[in-house]
């Protein structure tokens, strides 16, 4: 009975054997064809031609996957036992395939709950890396079964270890243990120490976590782990683990990279590999052409720089911590190209990239969105007569909300575009509330805005953190009169032999209408001209523009956002802290003076050499001369008024007609958050740029006048000191 039993159960065995050997063979058969072919030579693999990103003028602007391959004879032994032993302690024991070490593996990562380990030995991470593809699927994974089985029985052990060491990935662009060696410890592979070597050898697990560069402490608990294991699989023993331990480590000094171009390179490589896998784009000979324009990233960094070293003079000294900071992003409207991606001050002391972080509220510079749904949604126009007063809004379940102007000060009746020209928040809290915060998002999700919005009534003062690049894109769409287009960094992918693997091909989508859009570019054009932002005007930038200030409570974050008829750029200026920006006088940097001036600087040098181009109107828009108080039709007299574009169909009054002063209630169930309390105090501007110099500064008020005084004229007549006086004594109702 007993020997019946154990036949059949032989038998089985043998046929589970065999069927998994058929299984195999057909797999194989299955995928023969598409197997790639081995070399005949392992170390013409690690010639590889890296992959290159090129700016959009033809420029190479970054090289990734460059290496320094060398023969195992000068590699130390120290890196290669210690890779062994933390990769595949079973190397040399297995043909390809680690069965004891897939078997732990599987339980490390049942006792850990998640993947904690992934079974792959040395010969399956080359073949990994060597011959990649773009399936993410079981397919692939029998594919470098395959490979790693053909590497095994064409090659030699030490050959796949040379060409694995060659190939491996350690961080900080170095890719090869000779690059690595050279990159930390400032050597050549061969002379690593046992310590030195026992670091390398943990960084490839984790090469960005595990950095000596950023995280010294976590580097050397990974390397305390490697020289355990080592000495576990006994190719150390314990006294030899503590003198390394007690060694010196002789870290390099980090190499420091001034490059601004990669702000913009570290986006498109993120955005690479979510796309492509980090083998592929790493090991795949790439050539990458971008939208990148090195002219105007070059323009932006030093636009910012100049402006930044001058506010550091008007602010306290900070111990200890760090510097203001910038993100100035430019797009082209016409198609959404991406031409400028500054992330930061200076690349070398941060490499953390504001252009794309959402995590910053853009206080007024969301305004524009709630109005914009309020004249679609309501049927305002720019003529339009609102109220600038003391409004109380009750929250469900919480405490009401009184939006406040800067000072308690409010100016009455007004007409709708004035009210955006001077960035008032008692009227964008009205408008939000009569609409409803619900609609103000989907209009904003339309302009292209991705973050999450809250939904609430203080959104309308710019309350849900977004990102520059989103901004940007955002008013490019007024810019286009309605065109929505995607921005995009990377034009065209090609392969090692010129094959297209991926063309951008834009088409924009009307999103709205351009005679609907239009009232609210020239609303914006009229912050520039005689508003908030009229600092571009002060700074003698004449092309025709249009845009917004924004500033956050207790002056933590300034911006401007603004675009010409081809151009929109986004300015942010801030601490990384989220610290107030007073100064040593106490006052507080608004977009006016802090983001404004940048996008200016950065602006003249982007239009330098170009004509004026004026926005088009489009059919089904007329322009008339209202009353700013009343929003009646402007006749022969002393009243205040305003150039106003409305569509065709609005009906302005010739006479004035006694209206409430009460907006339509809306929705409510806003929560109070931080408040837009901007002021349009313009300080001292900084320095120009070279060749670039602001309408107030000295050496300009001796300039002769022509014999018909202009506006510009009288400017000239002041002082950088009378300037700023004038301006201080403007009504402080005004929140930029």
């Amino acid at each position: 009975m007993i020997r019946r039993l154990s036949q059949i159960i032989l038998n089985f065995i043998y046929a589970i054997t065999l069927t998994g050997v058929l299984v195999l063979a057909g797999v194989y058969l299955g995928l023969r064809d598409d197997l790639p072919q081995l070399p005949e030579k392992l170390e013409t693999i690690n010639l590889n031609l890296p992959t290159e990103l090129y700016s959009v003028d033809g420029e190479r602007i970054h090289i990734v996957g460059q290496r320094r391959p060398v023969p195992l004879k000068e590699i130390s032994p120290w890196f290669l036992k210690a890779i062994v032993a933390v990769e595949d302690r079973n190397f040399y024991k297995h043909r390809g395939l680690d069965h004891l070490g897939l078997l732990r593996a599987l339980i490390s990562n049942i006792k850990e709950g998640r993947v904690r380990q992934g079974g792959s030995g040395i010969t399956q991470q080359l073949s990994k890396n060597l011959f990649f593809s773009f399936e993410r699927n079981w397919v692939r994974k029998i594919k470098e079964l395959f490979i790693a089985l053909q590497l095994e029985a064409t090659f030699s052990k030490d050959k796949i270890l040379e060409a694995y060491s060659n190939q491996i990935y350690f961080g900080n662009g170095a890719y090869g243990v000779e690059e690595a060696s050279r990159t930390y410890f400032d050597i050549r592979s061969k002379d690593l120490t046992l310590l030195q070597a026992a670091l390398l050898a943990g960084l490839p697990n984790s090469p960005n976590n595990a950095n000596p560069f950023s995280n010294l402490d976590r580097a050397m608990k990974r390397t305390h782990h490697i020289l355990s294991r080592m000495v576990q699989v006994a190719m150390i023993s314990e006294a030899q683990k503590q003198s390394a331990l007690a060694s010196d480590l002789k870290l390099a000094t980090p190499e420091r990279k001034t490059d601004s171009n990669l702000y913009f390179v570290n986006h498109v490589m993120s955005q690479l590999e979510a796309d492509y896998g980090k083998e592929f784009v790493y090991f795949g000979g790439l050539k990458v052409f971008t939208t990148l324009d090195v002219r105007l990233q070059k323009a932006a960094e030093k636009s910012a720089r100049v402006h930044l070293d001058y506010l550091d003079k008007q602010l306290p000294a900070r111990s200890g911590q760090d510097s203001l900071q910038v993100a100035l992003t430019a797009i082209e409207n016409k198609g959404g190209a991406v031409r400028v991606l500054l992330g930061g001050r200076d690349y070398s002391s941060s490499q953390f990239n504001r252009a794309v972080s959402n995590n910053r509220l853009p206080g007024s510079s969301f305004k524009p969105f709630v109005y914009f749904t309020a004249m679609e949604q309501l049927g305002y126009s720019p003529a339009t007569v609102v109220v600038d007063e003391p409004r109380t809004f009750p929250i469900q379940g919480g405490e009401p909300w009184q939006p406040q102007n800067f000072s308690n000060a409010y100016a009455g009746k007004l007409i709708l575009k004035k009210a955006l020209m001077r960035s008032i928040n008692a009227v964008a809290a009205q408008l939000i509330d009569a609409v409803g915060p619900k609609e103000v998002i989907k209009t904003a999700r339309q302009f292209g805005i991705k973050s999450p919005l809250g939904n609430n009534l203080s959104l309308a003062l710019g309350t849900s953190a977004v990102s520059p690049l989103e901004l940007a894109g955002a008013y490019s769409v007024i810019a286009n009169l309605g065109i929505y287009n995607e921005p995009y960094l990377i034009r065209r992918i090609e392969d090692y032999d010129g094959n297209r693997l991926y063309e951008h091909f834009y088409e924009g989508v009307q999103r709205f209408p351009q005679k609907s859009i239009y009232p609210l570019l020239d609303m914006m054009q009229g912050v520039v001209d005689g508003g908030t932002g009229r600092v571009l005007r002060r700074m003698k930038f004449r092309h025709p523009a249009a845009g917004k200030t924004g500033t956050t409570n207790s002056f933590k974050d300034a911006w401007f956002n603004g675009f010409t008829k081809d151009l929109s750029a986004s300015v942010w200026v801030g601490y990384d802290d989220n610290e107030p920006m007073l100064g040593k006088n106490g006052k507080g940097l608004t977009g006016a003076g802090a983001a404004a001036p940048i996008w200016t600087y950065f602006m003249k040098k982007a239009l330098e050499g170009k004509d004026k181009v004026h926005f088009p109107k489009p059919e089904g828009i007329r322009i008339e001369n209202v009353d700013i108080k009343t929003g009646i039709l402007h006749k022969a007299g002393p009243e205040e008024f305003l150039r106003v574009a409305v569509k065709e169909e609005t009906i302005i009054p010739t006479e004035l007609v006694e209206t409430p002063d009460e907006f339509v209630a809306g929705p409510q169930g806003a929560q109070p958050q931080e408040e837009d309390t901007e002021t349009f105090q313009e300080p001292d501007l900084a320095p120009a740029p070279k060749n670039e110099t602001p309408e107030n500064v000295e050496s300009q008020i001796k300039n002769k006048t022509s014999s018909t005084p202009t506006e510009d004229d009288k400017i000239k007549k002041l002082s950088a000191s009378e300037l700023l006086d004038e301006l201080n004594a403007l009504p402080e109702t005004i929140s930029p």
